[in-house]
Protein backbone atom coordinates (compact mmCIF):
# COMPACT_ATOMS: atom_id res chain seq x y z
CA UNK A 1 0.00 0.00 0.00
CA UNK A 2 2.86 2.36 0.87
CA UNK A 3 4.57 1.56 -2.43
CA UNK A 4 1.35 2.21 -4.32
CA UNK A 5 0.93 5.55 -2.56
CA UNK A 6 4.55 6.50 -3.25
CA UNK A 7 4.13 5.68 -6.95
CA UNK A 8 1.03 7.82 -7.05
CA UNK A 9 2.87 10.75 -5.47
CA UNK A 10 5.83 10.38 -7.85
CA UNK A 11 3.50 10.35 -10.83
CA UNK A 12 1.66 13.42 -9.53
CA UNK A 13 4.90 15.32 -8.94
CA UNK A 14 6.18 14.40 -12.40
CA UNK A 15 2.94 15.61 -13.99
CA UNK A 16 3.06 18.92 -12.08
CA UNK A 17 6.71 19.47 -13.05
CA UNK A 18 5.98 18.66 -16.68
CA UNK A 19 3.09 21.16 -16.77
CA UNK A 20 4.90 23.87 -14.80
CA UNK A 21 6.09 25.82 -17.83
CA UNK A 22 2.78 25.52 -19.66
CA UNK A 23 0.85 26.53 -16.56
CA UNK A 24 3.10 29.56 -15.97
CA UNK A 25 2.79 30.61 -19.58
CA UNK A 26 -1.01 30.40 -19.47
CA UNK A 27 -1.25 32.49 -16.29
CA UNK A 28 1.27 35.08 -17.47
CA UNK A 29 -0.43 35.35 -20.87
CA UNK A 30 -3.88 35.79 -19.33
CA UNK A 31 -2.74 38.52 -16.92
CA UNK A 32 -0.83 40.38 -19.66
CA UNK A 33 -3.85 40.26 -21.98
CA UNK A 34 -6.23 41.71 -19.41
CA UNK A 35 -3.70 44.39 -18.45
CA UNK A 36 -4.30 46.14 -21.76
CA UNK A 37 -7.05 47.74 -19.64
CA UNK A 38 -4.40 49.19 -17.34
CA UNK A 39 -2.60 50.69 -20.34
CA UNK A 40 -5.68 52.87 -20.81
CA UNK A 41 -5.63 53.59 -17.06
CA UNK A 42 -2.10 54.99 -17.32
CA UNK A 43 -2.98 57.10 -20.36
CA UNK A 44 -6.04 58.47 -18.55
CA UNK A 45 -3.93 59.33 -15.51
CA UNK A 46 -1.40 61.21 -17.66
CA UNK A 47 -3.67 63.16 -19.99
CA UNK A 48 -4.61 66.02 -17.56
CA UNK A 49 -0.88 66.81 -17.19
CA UNK A 50 -0.53 67.01 -20.96
CA UNK A 51 -3.66 69.14 -21.49
CA UNK A 52 -3.02 71.50 -18.57
CA UNK A 53 0.57 72.00 -19.71
CA UNK A 54 -0.73 73.02 -23.16
CA UNK A 55 -3.72 75.15 -22.17
CA UNK A 56 -2.88 76.79 -18.83
CA UNK A 57 -1.37 79.94 -20.30
CA UNK A 58 -2.36 83.50 -21.02
CA UNK A 59 -2.33 82.94 -24.77
CA UNK A 60 -4.73 80.55 -26.45
CA UNK A 61 -3.27 77.47 -28.08
CA UNK A 62 -4.65 76.35 -31.43
CA UNK A 63 -4.48 72.56 -31.23
CA UNK A 64 -6.46 71.80 -34.37
CA UNK A 65 -9.86 72.12 -32.68
CA UNK A 66 -9.90 75.84 -31.99
CA UNK A 67 -8.32 78.14 -29.44
CA UNK A 68 -8.72 77.18 -25.78
CA UNK A 69 -7.27 78.36 -22.48
CA UNK A 70 -7.63 77.22 -18.87
CA UNK A 71 -7.66 79.45 -15.82
CA UNK A 72 -6.00 78.29 -12.60
CA UNK A 73 -9.39 77.40 -11.09
CA UNK A 74 -10.45 75.45 -14.17
CA UNK A 75 -7.10 73.65 -14.21
CA UNK A 76 -7.45 72.62 -10.55
CA UNK A 77 -10.89 71.14 -11.27
CA UNK A 78 -9.81 69.48 -14.48
CA UNK A 79 -6.76 67.96 -12.80
CA UNK A 80 -8.80 66.53 -9.93
CA UNK A 81 -12.21 65.58 -11.41
CA UNK A 82 -10.58 62.45 -12.82
CA UNK A 83 -9.68 61.35 -9.31
CA UNK A 84 -13.02 62.15 -7.66
CA UNK A 85 -14.86 60.04 -10.25
CA UNK A 86 -12.45 57.15 -9.71
CA UNK A 87 -13.96 56.28 -6.28
CA UNK A 88 -17.43 56.08 -7.82
CA UNK A 89 -16.13 53.63 -10.39
CA UNK A 90 -14.30 51.72 -7.65
CA UNK A 91 -17.45 51.28 -5.57
CA UNK A 92 -19.43 50.33 -8.65
CA UNK A 93 -16.81 47.74 -9.58
CA UNK A 94 -17.22 46.08 -6.18
CA UNK A 95 -20.91 45.54 -6.92
CA UNK A 96 -20.42 44.57 -10.57
CA UNK A 97 -17.73 42.02 -9.70
CA UNK A 98 -20.20 40.13 -7.56
CA UNK A 99 -23.08 40.43 -10.04
CA UNK A 100 -21.54 39.92 -13.50
CA UNK A 101 -18.17 38.42 -12.52
CA UNK A 102 -14.56 39.54 -12.77
CA UNK A 103 -14.31 39.05 -16.55
CA UNK A 104 -17.32 41.10 -17.62
CA UNK A 105 -16.59 43.81 -15.09
CA UNK A 106 -13.18 44.21 -16.78
CA UNK A 107 -14.82 44.19 -20.21
CA UNK A 108 -17.28 46.96 -19.24
CA UNK A 109 -14.35 49.27 -18.45
CA UNK A 110 -13.97 49.89 -22.19
CA UNK A 111 -17.33 51.68 -22.53
CA UNK A 112 -16.71 54.80 -20.38
CA UNK A 113 -13.07 54.86 -21.45
CA UNK A 114 -14.02 55.07 -25.13
CA UNK A 115 -16.58 57.80 -24.36
CA UNK A 116 -13.97 59.76 -22.40
CA UNK A 117 -11.38 59.73 -25.19
CA UNK A 118 -13.98 60.69 -27.81
CA UNK A 119 -15.30 63.67 -25.77
CA UNK A 120 -11.74 64.85 -25.12
CA UNK A 121 -10.91 64.63 -28.81
CA UNK A 122 -13.93 66.80 -29.68
CA UNK A 123 -13.69 69.13 -26.64
CA UNK A 124 -14.39 72.81 -27.25
CA UNK A 125 -14.43 74.24 -23.73
CA UNK A 126 -13.61 73.48 -20.10
CA UNK A 127 -16.96 71.74 -19.52
CA UNK A 128 -16.15 69.20 -22.24
CA UNK A 129 -12.84 68.54 -20.52
CA UNK A 130 -14.68 67.87 -17.25
CA UNK A 131 -17.06 65.45 -18.96
CA UNK A 132 -14.16 63.53 -20.49
CA UNK A 133 -12.53 63.31 -17.06
CA UNK A 134 -15.75 61.95 -15.51
CA UNK A 135 -15.87 59.14 -18.07
CA UNK A 136 -12.14 58.36 -17.84
CA UNK A 137 -12.26 58.48 -14.03
CA UNK A 138 -15.15 56.00 -13.97
CA UNK A 139 -13.22 53.66 -16.27
CA UNK A 140 -10.17 53.86 -13.99
CA UNK A 141 -12.25 53.01 -10.93
CA UNK A 142 -13.97 50.14 -12.70
CA UNK A 143 -10.69 48.59 -13.83
CA UNK A 144 -8.45 48.38 -10.79
CA UNK A 145 -10.35 46.19 -8.33
CA UNK A 146 -11.41 43.40 -10.76
CA UNK A 147 -7.89 43.13 -12.18
CA UNK A 148 -6.36 42.82 -8.70
CA UNK A 149 -9.08 40.45 -7.50
CA UNK A 150 -8.61 38.27 -10.58
CA UNK A 151 -4.88 37.95 -9.91
CA UNK A 152 -5.48 37.00 -6.27
CA UNK A 153 -8.04 34.32 -7.20
CA UNK A 154 -6.41 32.70 -10.24
CA UNK A 155 -2.62 32.99 -9.96
CA UNK A 156 -0.47 30.52 -8.03
CA UNK A 157 1.56 31.94 -5.09
CA UNK A 158 4.89 31.49 -6.92
CA UNK A 159 3.67 33.96 -9.59
CA UNK A 160 1.25 36.08 -7.59
CA UNK A 161 3.74 38.77 -6.50
CA UNK A 162 5.31 39.48 -9.91
CA UNK A 163 2.01 39.26 -11.80
CA UNK A 164 0.16 41.54 -9.39
CA UNK A 165 2.84 44.19 -10.00
CA UNK A 166 2.38 43.89 -13.78
CA UNK A 167 -0.69 46.14 -13.42
CA UNK A 168 1.38 48.97 -11.99
CA UNK A 169 4.03 48.51 -14.66
CA UNK A 170 1.36 48.72 -17.37
CA UNK A 171 -0.08 51.89 -15.80
CA UNK A 172 3.39 53.47 -15.86
CA UNK A 173 3.86 52.32 -19.45
CA UNK A 174 0.56 53.94 -20.46
CA UNK A 175 1.56 57.23 -18.82
CA UNK A 176 4.96 57.15 -20.52
CA UNK A 177 3.38 56.54 -23.95
CA UNK A 178 0.98 59.46 -23.43
CA UNK A 179 3.81 61.78 -22.36
CA UNK A 180 5.99 60.70 -25.26
CA UNK A 181 3.22 61.22 -27.81
CA UNK A 182 2.54 64.69 -26.38
CA UNK A 183 6.06 65.82 -27.26
CA UNK A 184 5.46 65.32 -30.99
CA UNK A 185 1.69 65.82 -31.47
CA UNK A 186 -1.21 67.92 -30.08
CA UNK A 187 -3.23 66.56 -27.19
CA UNK A 188 -6.29 66.14 -29.41
CA UNK A 189 -4.37 63.76 -31.64
CA UNK A 190 -3.22 61.85 -28.54
CA UNK A 191 -6.87 61.49 -27.45
CA UNK A 192 -7.91 60.29 -30.91
CA UNK A 193 -5.18 57.63 -31.01
CA UNK A 194 -6.03 56.51 -27.47
CA UNK A 195 -9.57 55.59 -28.57
CA UNK A 196 -8.08 52.38 -30.00
CA UNK A 197 -7.04 51.15 -26.53
CA UNK A 198 -10.55 50.41 -25.10
CA UNK A 199 -11.54 48.68 -28.33
CA UNK A 200 -8.52 46.38 -28.17
CA UNK A 201 -8.91 45.75 -24.44
CA UNK A 202 -12.59 44.81 -24.80
CA UNK A 203 -11.79 42.25 -27.51
CA UNK A 204 -8.84 40.87 -25.52
CA UNK A 205 -10.81 40.38 -22.31
CA UNK A 206 -13.90 38.88 -23.95
CA UNK A 207 -12.05 36.52 -26.27
CA UNK A 208 -8.94 35.54 -24.29
CA UNK A 209 -9.75 35.79 -20.57
CA UNK A 210 -11.65 33.03 -18.70
CA UNK A 211 -13.87 33.87 -15.76
CA UNK A 212 -12.40 33.46 -12.25
CA UNK A 213 -12.98 29.88 -11.00
CA UNK A 214 -13.61 31.21 -7.48
CA UNK A 215 -16.42 33.48 -8.68
CA UNK A 216 -17.95 30.68 -10.74
CA UNK A 217 -17.94 28.41 -7.69
CA UNK A 218 -19.59 31.14 -5.64
CA UNK A 219 -22.39 31.11 -8.22
CA UNK A 220 -22.78 27.32 -8.06
CA UNK A 221 -21.28 26.73 -11.52
CA UNK A 222 -18.65 24.07 -10.80
CA UNK A 223 -18.44 22.69 -14.36
CA UNK A 224 -17.54 26.11 -15.76
CA UNK A 225 -15.15 26.72 -12.86
CA UNK A 226 -13.30 23.50 -13.62
CA UNK A 227 -12.95 24.42 -17.31
CA UNK A 228 -11.66 27.86 -16.37
CA UNK A 229 -9.09 26.37 -13.99
CA UNK A 230 -7.96 23.91 -16.68
CA UNK A 231 -7.45 26.81 -19.11
CA UNK A 232 -5.43 28.78 -16.54
CA UNK A 233 -3.18 25.79 -15.85
CA UNK A 234 -2.07 25.50 -19.47
CA UNK A 235 -5.19 24.45 -21.39
CA UNK A 236 -5.01 20.99 -19.86
CA UNK A 237 -7.94 18.61 -19.54
CA UNK A 238 -10.35 18.99 -16.63
CA UNK A 239 -9.20 15.60 -15.32
CA UNK A 240 -5.67 17.02 -14.83
CA UNK A 241 -6.94 19.70 -12.44
CA UNK A 242 -9.34 17.46 -10.50
CA UNK A 243 -7.25 17.51 -7.31
CA UNK A 244 -6.60 21.24 -7.34
CA UNK A 245 -10.24 21.91 -8.16
CA UNK A 246 -11.28 19.89 -5.12
CA UNK A 247 -9.10 22.06 -2.90
CA UNK A 248 -10.24 25.24 -4.63
CA UNK A 249 -13.88 24.37 -4.00
CA UNK A 250 -13.10 24.07 -0.29
CA UNK A 251 -11.13 27.31 -0.29
CA UNK A 252 -14.13 29.05 -1.87
CA UNK A 253 -16.49 27.54 0.73
CA UNK A 254 -18.15 25.29 -1.87
CA UNK A 255 -17.21 21.83 -0.59
CA UNK A 256 -15.60 20.58 2.62
CA UNK A 257 -15.15 16.87 1.98
CA UNK A 258 -11.58 15.97 1.12
CA UNK A 259 -8.97 13.45 2.17
CA UNK A 260 -5.85 15.43 3.02
CA UNK A 261 -3.60 12.40 2.69
CA UNK A 262 -3.95 12.37 -1.10
CA UNK A 263 -2.52 15.92 -1.31
CA UNK A 264 0.48 15.68 1.01
CA UNK A 265 3.75 16.41 -0.86
CA UNK A 266 1.98 16.42 -4.21
CA UNK A 267 3.11 19.87 -5.28
CA UNK A 268 -0.41 21.22 -4.85
CA UNK A 269 -0.99 24.97 -4.29
CA UNK A 270 0.15 25.48 -0.70
CA UNK A 271 -2.21 28.42 -0.29
CA UNK A 272 -5.31 26.30 -0.67
CA UNK A 273 -3.92 23.24 1.09
CA UNK A 274 -3.27 25.45 4.13
CA UNK A 275 -6.91 26.45 4.13
CA UNK A 276 -8.05 22.82 3.91
CA UNK A 277 -5.91 21.96 6.95
CA UNK A 278 -7.26 24.94 8.84
CA UNK A 279 -10.87 23.85 8.26
CA UNK A 280 -10.28 20.25 9.21
CA UNK A 281 -8.28 21.01 12.35
CA UNK A 282 -10.47 23.83 13.67
CA UNK A 283 -13.94 22.60 12.74
CA UNK A 284 -16.36 20.84 15.10
CA UNK A 285 -19.94 19.71 14.56
CA UNK A 286 -21.33 23.19 15.23
CA UNK A 287 -19.00 24.93 12.83
CA UNK A 288 -19.61 22.22 10.24
CA UNK A 289 -23.16 23.46 10.02
CA UNK A 290 -21.91 27.05 9.85
CA UNK A 291 -19.64 26.21 6.93
CA UNK A 292 -22.56 24.60 5.10
CA UNK A 293 -24.53 27.81 5.66
CA UNK A 294 -21.54 29.80 4.38
CA UNK A 295 -21.52 27.77 1.18
CA UNK A 296 -25.17 28.63 0.65
CA UNK A 297 -24.57 32.29 1.47
CA UNK A 298 -21.86 32.49 -1.18
CA UNK A 299 -24.61 32.00 -3.74
CA UNK A 300 -26.60 35.03 -2.52
CA UNK A 301 -23.78 37.42 -3.37
CA UNK A 302 -23.47 41.11 -2.68
CA UNK A 303 -25.93 41.79 0.17
CA UNK A 304 -24.64 39.01 2.43
CA UNK A 305 -21.06 40.04 1.76
CA UNK A 306 -21.91 43.64 2.61
CA UNK A 307 -23.57 42.65 5.88
CA UNK A 308 -20.55 40.61 6.98
CA UNK A 309 -17.99 43.24 5.96
CA UNK A 310 -17.13 44.44 9.44
CA UNK A 311 -15.44 41.29 10.63
CA UNK A 312 -11.82 41.15 11.82
CA UNK A 313 -10.84 39.25 8.67
CA UNK A 314 -11.91 42.27 6.58
CA UNK A 315 -11.79 45.42 8.68
CA UNK A 316 -8.28 45.00 10.10
CA UNK A 317 -6.55 44.65 6.74
CA UNK A 318 -8.87 47.42 5.47
CA UNK A 319 -7.66 49.92 8.07
CA UNK A 320 -4.04 48.89 7.53
CA UNK A 321 -4.17 49.33 3.76
CA UNK A 322 -6.04 52.65 3.95
CA UNK A 323 -3.33 54.10 6.20
CA UNK A 324 -0.78 52.76 3.72
CA UNK A 325 -2.61 54.55 0.91
CA UNK A 326 -2.69 57.78 2.92
CA UNK A 327 1.11 57.82 3.11
CA UNK A 328 1.29 56.50 -0.47
CA UNK A 329 -0.48 59.63 -1.72
CA UNK A 330 2.36 61.81 -0.38
CA UNK A 331 5.26 59.46 -1.12
CA UNK A 332 4.43 59.16 -4.84
CA UNK A 333 3.94 62.94 -5.18
CA UNK A 334 0.82 62.04 -7.17
CA UNK A 335 -1.25 65.13 -6.16
CA UNK A 336 1.22 67.25 -8.16
CA UNK A 337 0.84 65.09 -11.28
CA UNK A 338 -1.47 67.43 -13.25
CA UNK A 339 0.88 70.34 -12.55
CA UNK A 340 4.25 68.67 -13.06
CA UNK A 341 5.27 70.85 -16.00
CA UNK A 342 4.89 73.98 -13.86
CA UNK A 343 6.57 72.26 -10.87
CA UNK A 344 9.58 71.18 -12.94
CA UNK A 345 9.93 74.69 -14.37
CA UNK A 346 9.95 76.26 -10.88
CA UNK A 347 12.50 73.80 -9.47
CA UNK A 348 15.04 74.80 -12.11
CA UNK A 349 16.44 71.84 -14.02
CA UNK A 350 19.06 71.53 -16.78
CA UNK A 351 16.46 70.47 -19.39
CA UNK A 352 12.95 71.53 -20.39
CA UNK A 353 9.95 70.59 -18.27
CA UNK A 354 8.35 68.60 -21.12
CA UNK A 355 11.35 66.35 -21.58
CA UNK A 356 11.79 66.06 -17.81
CA UNK A 357 8.24 64.68 -17.79
CA UNK A 358 9.26 62.04 -20.34
CA UNK A 359 12.46 60.86 -18.70
CA UNK A 360 11.01 60.81 -15.16
CA UNK A 361 8.20 58.61 -16.49
CA UNK A 362 10.90 56.34 -17.96
CA UNK A 363 12.55 56.13 -14.53
CA UNK A 364 9.23 55.23 -12.92
CA UNK A 365 8.63 52.62 -15.61
CA UNK A 366 12.08 51.09 -15.09
CA UNK A 367 11.55 51.04 -11.33
CA UNK A 368 8.21 49.25 -11.73
CA UNK A 369 9.76 46.69 -14.09
CA UNK A 370 12.53 46.07 -11.55
CA UNK A 371 9.84 45.48 -8.94
CA UNK A 372 8.28 42.79 -11.16
CA UNK A 373 11.65 41.06 -11.46
CA UNK A 374 12.77 41.27 -7.82
CA UNK A 375 9.72 41.26 -5.56
CA UNK A 376 9.55 37.46 -5.30
CA UNK A 377 13.19 37.28 -4.23
CA UNK A 378 13.49 40.35 -1.98
CA UNK A 379 9.97 40.51 -0.54
CA UNK A 380 7.49 43.37 -0.36
CA UNK A 381 8.39 44.66 3.11
CA UNK A 382 12.08 45.54 2.55
CA UNK A 383 11.36 46.99 -0.90
CA UNK A 384 8.61 49.19 0.55
CA UNK A 385 10.63 50.44 3.52
CA UNK A 386 13.74 51.30 1.49
CA UNK A 387 11.71 52.98 -1.28
CA UNK A 388 9.57 55.01 1.14
CA UNK A 389 12.63 56.23 3.03
CA UNK A 390 14.46 57.27 -0.12
CA UNK A 391 11.37 59.05 -1.50
CA UNK A 392 11.09 60.95 1.79
CA UNK A 393 14.73 62.03 1.76
CA UNK A 394 14.51 62.99 -1.92
CA UNK A 395 11.55 65.32 -1.33
CA UNK A 396 13.16 66.78 1.78
CA UNK A 397 16.38 67.33 -0.20
CA UNK A 398 14.56 69.12 -3.05
CA UNK A 399 12.73 71.35 -0.59
CA UNK A 400 15.91 72.25 1.29
CA UNK A 401 17.74 72.90 -2.00
CA UNK A 402 15.01 75.29 -3.20
CA UNK A 403 15.11 77.15 0.14
CA UNK A 404 18.91 77.46 -0.12
CA UNK A 405 18.69 78.95 -3.63
CA UNK A 406 16.27 81.58 -2.32
CA UNK A 407 18.03 82.62 0.89
CA UNK A 408 21.68 81.67 0.35
CA UNK A 409 22.11 82.22 -3.42
CA UNK A 410 23.26 78.64 -3.84
CA UNK A 411 22.48 77.01 -7.18
CA UNK A 412 23.38 73.72 -8.85
CA UNK A 413 20.75 72.36 -11.21
CA UNK A 414 22.15 68.83 -11.04
CA UNK A 415 21.33 68.44 -7.34
CA UNK A 416 17.54 68.65 -7.79
CA UNK A 417 17.91 66.59 -10.96
CA UNK A 418 19.52 63.69 -9.04
CA UNK A 419 17.00 63.95 -6.19
CA UNK A 420 14.11 64.07 -8.65
CA UNK A 421 15.47 60.99 -10.42
CA UNK A 422 15.62 59.15 -7.08
CA UNK A 423 12.07 60.24 -6.19
CA UNK A 424 10.49 58.97 -9.40
CA UNK A 425 12.56 55.80 -9.63
CA UNK A 426 11.93 54.62 -6.08
CA UNK A 427 8.27 55.64 -6.12
CA UNK A 428 7.91 53.35 -9.15
CA UNK A 429 10.05 50.59 -7.63
CA UNK A 430 8.34 50.16 -4.29
CA UNK A 431 5.86 52.80 -3.17
CA UNK A 432 3.46 52.89 -6.10
CA UNK A 433 2.96 49.14 -6.83
CA UNK A 434 3.19 47.49 -3.40
CA UNK A 435 -0.14 48.59 -1.84
CA UNK A 436 -2.03 47.51 -4.97
CA UNK A 437 -0.30 44.13 -4.76
CA UNK A 438 -1.36 43.84 -1.11
CA UNK A 439 -5.00 44.52 -2.06
CA UNK A 440 -5.01 41.26 -4.02
CA UNK A 441 -3.67 39.30 -1.02
CA UNK A 442 -4.79 40.65 2.36
CA UNK A 443 -8.57 40.24 2.01
CA UNK A 444 -10.28 36.85 2.50
CA UNK A 445 -12.23 35.30 -0.36
CA UNK A 446 -15.63 36.26 1.04
CA UNK A 447 -15.88 40.01 0.53
CA UNK A 448 -12.68 40.41 -1.49
CA UNK A 449 -14.45 41.98 -4.48
CA UNK A 450 -16.31 44.62 -2.46
CA UNK A 451 -13.37 45.30 -0.12
CA UNK A 452 -10.90 45.78 -2.96
CA UNK A 453 -13.36 48.06 -4.79
CA UNK A 454 -13.95 50.14 -1.65
CA UNK A 455 -10.20 50.35 -1.02
CA UNK A 456 -9.48 51.61 -4.53
CA UNK A 457 -12.35 54.11 -4.26
CA UNK A 458 -11.22 55.61 -0.95
CA UNK A 459 -7.56 55.66 -2.01
CA UNK A 460 -8.37 57.83 -4.98
CA UNK A 461 -10.83 59.94 -2.99
CA UNK A 462 -7.91 60.89 -0.74
CA UNK A 463 -5.83 61.59 -3.83
CA UNK A 464 -8.60 63.79 -5.24
CA UNK A 465 -8.70 65.91 -2.09
CA UNK A 466 -4.92 66.36 -2.13
CA UNK A 467 -4.84 67.08 -5.88
CA UNK A 468 -7.71 69.58 -5.74
CA UNK A 469 -6.02 71.45 -2.88
CA UNK A 470 -2.47 71.24 -4.30
CA UNK A 471 -2.40 74.75 -5.79
CA UNK A 472 -3.91 76.25 -2.61
CA UNK A 473 -1.39 74.37 -0.45
CA UNK A 474 1.38 75.62 -2.72
CA UNK A 475 0.24 79.19 -2.04
CA UNK A 476 0.27 78.58 1.70
CA UNK A 477 3.54 76.66 2.03
CA UNK A 478 5.31 77.64 -1.25
CA UNK A 479 6.64 74.82 -3.44
CA UNK A 480 9.82 74.27 -1.33
CA UNK A 481 7.68 74.10 1.83
CA UNK A 482 5.32 71.64 0.14
CA UNK A 483 8.22 69.33 -0.72
CA UNK A 484 9.33 69.45 2.92
CA UNK A 485 5.78 68.74 4.18
CA UNK A 486 5.34 65.82 1.78
CA UNK A 487 8.76 64.43 2.66
CA UNK A 488 8.08 64.64 6.40
CA UNK A 489 4.72 62.84 6.12
CA UNK A 490 6.37 60.15 3.97
CA UNK A 491 9.04 59.68 6.65
CA UNK A 492 6.32 59.18 9.27
CA UNK A 493 4.70 56.67 6.92
CA UNK A 494 7.97 54.76 6.70
CA UNK A 495 8.03 54.40 10.48
CA UNK A 496 4.39 53.25 10.50
CA UNK A 497 5.04 50.56 7.90
CA UNK A 498 8.17 49.44 9.72
CA UNK A 499 6.01 48.80 12.80
CA UNK A 500 2.88 47.38 11.16
CA UNK A 501 3.54 45.93 7.71
CA UNK A 502 3.80 42.12 7.48
CA UNK A 503 5.73 40.27 4.80
CA UNK A 504 3.17 38.61 2.52
CA UNK A 505 5.44 37.39 -0.26
CA UNK A 506 5.37 33.57 -0.57
CA UNK A 507 2.91 33.36 2.34
CA UNK A 508 -0.43 31.58 2.06
CA UNK A 509 -3.61 33.65 2.13
CA UNK A 510 -4.69 31.86 5.28
CA UNK A 511 -1.42 32.81 7.02
CA UNK A 512 -1.97 36.44 6.06
CA UNK A 513 -5.54 36.27 7.36
CA UNK A 514 -4.29 34.87 10.68
CA UNK A 515 -1.93 37.83 11.01
CA UNK A 516 -4.67 40.42 10.59
CA UNK A 517 -7.08 38.75 13.03
CA UNK A 518 -4.34 38.72 15.66
CA UNK A 519 -3.13 35.11 15.28
CA UNK A 520 0.49 36.23 15.41
CA UNK A 521 1.94 32.93 16.53
CA UNK A 522 0.44 31.16 13.54
CA UNK A 523 1.81 33.84 11.23
CA UNK A 524 5.31 33.37 12.63
CA UNK A 525 4.92 29.62 12.18
CA UNK A 526 4.18 30.14 8.50
CA UNK A 527 7.83 31.08 7.96
CA UNK A 528 8.57 27.39 8.45
CA UNK A 529 6.19 26.31 5.68
CA UNK A 530 7.86 24.94 2.62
Amino acid sequence: MAELKSSKLDAENARNEYNLFKSSLAQIGTIIVQNVIMLGFGMSLAIPTVVIGSLMSDDGVDDGGGTMTLTETEASWYGSVLLVCHPTGGLLSGVLQEIVGRKWCMALVSVPQLVGWYVLWRAGNAFDLYVSCVALGLSMGLSEAPVLTYVGETVEPRLRGPLSSVSTFTIMLGSFIAYLMSTVMPWRTVAMINMAVPVVSFAAVVLLTPESPVWLLSRNRPAEAKKSLAYLRGCVSTADVEDEFSELSIYAGFNKSVDLEQYVDCGIDQRRLSYVKYLQINTNDTTNAEIDILANQNQTGFLDTLKSFWTPELNRPFFFIMLFFFFWSFATFIPAKPYLIAVFSEIGLPCTAQWTLVYTSILTLVGTLLNVLTVAKLGKRPITLVSMALCAFSMLGIGIYMVSTTYFSFSSTWIPMILLNALFFFSGYGVFPIPWMLVSEIYPTKGRGIASGLTAALAFLMTFILTKSFLEMQEWFTLPGLFIVYGSITLIGTLYLYACMPETENKTLQDIEHFFIGDLDDYEDCNNLS
